[in-house]
C-alpha cells in the first residue's frame, strides 16, 4: 500500500537536496578556496557538477523505466551523499573538484528521478500540482540556500556545508522506502551503452567547451566542434540499437518536441537572469551589498507561481498557462533590455525581476506534465528525464553564450574606461570589490543590455514553442491514473 503524501515528502526532500547544492556551496566556495588553495579551479567546482549531473540524466531516465523508479532514486542518492561527505573531507581543490564530479553523477539522478516518481504516483489530472510543488523546491532552495551556507560556515566551518546532505538524504530515502512499493520496469529491454557513451562524450565535449569559451580560452572552439559534430553520430547510433536511449521517432512528436524546446530555451533565458542580475546590480547601480538580494524576487516568484499554475493546471491547460509564462519572460526581459539604465529606481527595477520569476514558474508544471501524460507512465523516466536533460543544458549554455556576447561588447568598449585594458582587466576590478572608475557602469550597462536583449528573443522562441502543446493532456489520454493502484493519501 502507498502512502502517497509521505511518498511526496520524500520525493520532495531528494528534490531539495540537489537544488540547495548550487547556491549553499556558492556561498561557501570562497572560504574554501581559502582555507584549501587553487583558486584556478574555482570555477570548475561548479562545471564538475553541472556537466555530471547533465549527462547522466538521460541513462537515468532509461534505467529508471527498466529496473524500477524508487532504486534509481536510491542510486542517486548514495551517490550525492558519497560525493558530498567525500568534498567534506578534501584535503585539496583537485579533490574537491573530483568528489563534485560525483555529486553532480547523483544529483543527475535528483534532476530527474523525483519528477517521474510525482508524475507516477499521482493521476493525470493532479500531476500538474505535483510537480509544481517540485518546482517551487527549486526557489524555496535559492533563498534558503546562501542563507544556510552563510550560517553553517559561520558557526560550524565549510566542511558542514557538504555534510548536510548526510541526514537530509538518508530521511529522503527512508520515506519513499517505507512509503512508495517498487514499480516494475521493463526487465527484458535492454541498455544502450553505446549511444549512452557517445552521448555522454559529445555532450561533455560540448559543455566543457561553452565553459571554456566563456573565458576566450583557445581550446574551446576546437571543443565545442567536436561536440557538435558527436551529436551526428549520436543519431546514427541510436538508428542502428535496438533498445535507443532515445527513440529517434519521438523528434518526429509534436509534443515531445514543442516542451523540451521551451524548456531549453526557457531555461537559457532564466539562467541569464540568476547570474546577470546580480552582475548588473553591483556594477550599474553600484550596489555591491545589494547584488547577492538581487534574484530574491525572482526565487520568491518562480517558487510561489510553481505551486499556483500546479494548481490550475487541469482548469487552464497546459498551453495556455506556458504561453502566459513565456509572455512574461518575453516582457520583462525586453524591459530589462529597454528600459533599464544606471539611475533606475531599485523597487522597479526588483519588481521586474520578480516578473521574471512569475514567467519561469509558470512554465515547468505544464511542459512536464505535457509530455508525461503525452507520453504514460511506460515511458515516465525517459519523459521526465529528456526534459529535465535540455532544461539543464539549455541553461549551462545560456550562460556561457550571453557571458560570450557580453564580453564582445566589453572588448569593443574598453577604451571608454581609462586604466583598463582587457576584459580580464576588468574582471579583477569587480572580483576585487575595488571601487569602479567612473566609466565603468556605462561600459556594463551596454554589455548587460546585449545580454537580456538575447534573453528576450530567446525567450520569444519559447512563446512560439509552447503554442504547439496540448490544451489539456491530462483529457488526451482520459484522466487514466499512474500504473500504482491502491493509494492511500489520508
Amino acid at each position: 500500500m502507498q502512502d502517497r503524501r509521505l511518498g511526496t515528502l520524500g520525493v520532495l526532500l531528494g528534490i531539495f537536496l540537489a537544488a540547495v547544492d548550487g547556491t549553499i556551496v556558492s556561498t561557501a566556495m570562497p572560504t574554501v578556496v581559502g582555507s584549501l588553495g587553487g583558486l584556478e579551479y574555482y570555477a570548475w567546482a561548479f562545471a564538475a557538477y553541472m556537466l555530471f549531473a547533465a549527462v547522466s540524466m538521460p541513462l537515468y531516465g532509461r534505467l529508471a523505466d527498466i529496473y524500477g523508479r524508487n532504486r534509481l532514486f536510491y542510486v542517486g542518492v548514495a551517490a550525492f551523499v558519497a560525493g558530498s561527505v567525500l568534498a567534506g573531507v578534501a584535503t585539496s581543490m583537485v579533490q574537491l573538484v573530483a568528489f563534485r564530479a560525483l555529486q553532480g553523477i547523483g544529483a543527475g539522478a535528483m534532476f530527474a528521478i523525483p519528477y517521474t516518481i510525482l508524475g507516477a504516483i499521482h493521476p493525470p489530472e493532479k500531476r500538474g500540482w505535483a510537480i509544481g510543488l517540485g518546482s517551487s523546491v527549486w526557489g524555496i532552495a535559492s533563498v534558503l540556500g546562501p542563507v544556510l551556507g552563510w550560517a553553517i560556515v559561520a558557526l560550524l566551518g565549510w566542511r558542514w556545508v557538504f555534510f548536510l546532505a548526510v541526514p537530509v538524504g538518508v530521511l529522503a530515502v527512508a520515506l519513499v522506502h517505507v512509503a512508495l512499493p517498487e514499480t516494475v520496469g521493463d526487465a527484458d529491454a535492454g541498455v544502450d551503452l553505446l549511444g549512452a557513451s557517445v552521448l555522454v562524450g559529445a555532450v561533455g565535449t560540448l559543455l566543457v567547451g561553452f565553459q571554456l569559451l566563456e573565458g576566450g580560452h583557445d581550446l574551446a572552439p576546437v571543443l565545442v566542434g567536436a561536440g557538435a559534430l558527436g551529436l551526428p553520430v549520436f543519431w546514427l547510433v541510436e538508428r542502428r540499437a535496438a533498445d535507443p536511449l532515445f527513440p529517434l521517432d519521438l523528434f518526429r512528436d509534436r509534443i515531445f518536441v514543442a516542451s523540451n524546446a521551451a524548456a531549453f530555451l526557457s531555461a537559457f533565458a532564466l539562467f541569464a537572469a540568476l547570474t546577470y542580475v546580480p552582475l548588473y546590480v553591483q556594477t550599474v547601480q553600484g550596489s555591491a551589498g545589494s547584488a547577492a538580494l538581487a534574484v530574491f524576487p525572482l526565487s520568491i516568484g518562480w517558487s510561489g507561481t510553481s505551486m499556483v499554475s500546479g494548481r490550475i493546471l487541469n482548469r487552464v491547460g497546459e498551453r495556455t498557462i506556458a504561453l502566459a509564462g513565456t509572455a512574461l519572460l518575453v516582457g520583462s526581459f525586453t524591459v530589462a533590455a529597454g528600459f533599464w539604465a544606471v539611475g533606475t529606481p531599485t523597487p522597479l527595477l526588483l519588481a521586474n525581476v520578480f516578473l521574471m520569476g512569475v514567467g519561469m514558474g509558470s512554465l515547468t508544471p505544464p511542459l512536464l506534465t505535457a509530455i508525461q501524460n503525452h507520453l504514460g507512465a511506460e515511458r515516465m523516466g525517459l519523459a521526465t528525464s529528456s526534459q529535465q536533460f535540455f532544461r539543464n543544458i539549455g541553461g549551462t549554455m545560456g550562460v556561457s553564450v550571453l557571458g560570450v556576447a557580453m564580453n564582445l561588447v566589453l572588448r569593443d568598449r574598453l577604451a571608454t574606461v581609462p586604466g583598463i585594458g582587457s576584459v580580464g582587466d576588468l574582471q579583477r576590478l569587480l572580483l576585487g570589490g575595488a571601487a569602479l572608475p567612473d566609466g565603468v557602469p556605462a561600459l556594463m550597462l551596454a554589455g548587460l543590455t546585449v545580454v537580456f536583449g538575447v534573453g528576450a528573443a530567446v525567450s520569444l522562441l519559447a512563446l512560439v514553442a509552447s503554442a504547439f502543446l496540448p490544451q489539456f493532456s491530462a483529457r488526451e489520454v482520459g484522466g487514466a491514473g499512474p500504473v500504482e493502484t491502491d493509494v492511500r493519501t489520508d
